[in-house]
């Protein structure tokens, strides 16, 4: 889709050259052999999904269509006034996993989606409740959504009912990363909250992160780089032995679910 606000694209391709034409063409600028006149991943890298077989094609065709938005949100007129670029922290993985893991993680028991710790956390799953139902980080809470427009009606609720407090930090999440934009947009510039955090790429990324880095170390982990947002986790060790993530991540096409290679009996 493409409007005035961006490009929310995706493709499946072979991996090996096909996959590195794909990238240069739309990470170079049209008078740099680029297919448009800007650097698609200048400011957002691309977002790599997990390999699939390629017996089954990910998507019937390409399609390409101008929207007003990229994303069907339901704001309405309202929505010309947010600052989409002004919606909170984004956290990479390995940020969010360093400052989620001393509060979600139990080390004496095993993971568990419904652990609690004394220390609570306001962590958002914006998705859909079929989505949800499939997988979501330990903790986390569902807005219980059947559209995505229903999820600002659900927000005030939970500002209102004080369910939701605008002065604590808030971490959200959703599959790939844009529908975070929309809702760290309203919570900052509509409801107040003063300290917002995405996870960058979504839960994509995140597994992604955890397959090629996380599954392959074990024991604590010293924190690498980091954020400047709350140091008191990055001094902190972190557990590098599960994954903050349970169940399987919801895809919008054929693969119907993301596949990984730690989701097993002996993590749920």
């Amino acid at each position: 889709y493409v409007a005035k606000e961006g490009i929310n694209a995706q493709f499946s391709v072979p991996i090996g050259d096909p996959l590195k034409v794909l990238l240069e063409t739309f990470g170079k600028k049209e008078n740099e052999s680029g297919c448009l006149p800007f650097d698609t991943f200048e400011e957002n890298p691309p977002n790599i999904g997990n390999v699939v077989e390629s017996d089954i094609p990910t998507f019937d065709r390409l399609i390409v269509r101008a929207r007003d938005c990229i994303l069907r949100d339901g704001i309405g007129e309202e929505a010309s006034t947010f600052d989409w670029s002004d919606a909170g922290d984004e956290l990479n993985p390995e940020e969010w996993h360093a400052q989620l893991s001393p509060i979600l993680l139990d080390k004496s028991s095993e993971c568990n989606i419904n652990a609690t710790n004394e220390k609570k956390i306001q962590l958002l799953d914006c998705r859909n409740n079929y989505e949800s139902d499939q997988g979501t980080f330990l903790s986390s809470t569902p807005l219980n959504t059947q559209t995505f427009s229903e999820t600002w009606s659900i927000l005030d609720s939970q500002v209102k009912s004080r369910d939701l407090d605008p002065s604590e930090p808030v971490y959200i999440f959703c599959t790939g990363g844009i529908r975070c934009v929309k809702v760290g947009a309203y919570l900052k510039q509509k409801l107040g909250f003063e300290d917002v955090r995405s996870l960058r790429h979504g839960i994509i990324g995140y597994e992604r992160w955890w397959s090629e880095k996380g599954n392959i170390e074990s024991g604590q982990q010293e924190v690498s780089g980091g954020t400047d947002i709350d140091s008191e986790y990055n001094k902190s060790k972190i557990n590098m032995t599960k994954p903050l993530w349970v169940g399987e991540n919801f895809l919008f096409d054929k693969r119907r679910f993301a596949k990984n290679d730690y989701n097993s009996s002996s993590n749920q």
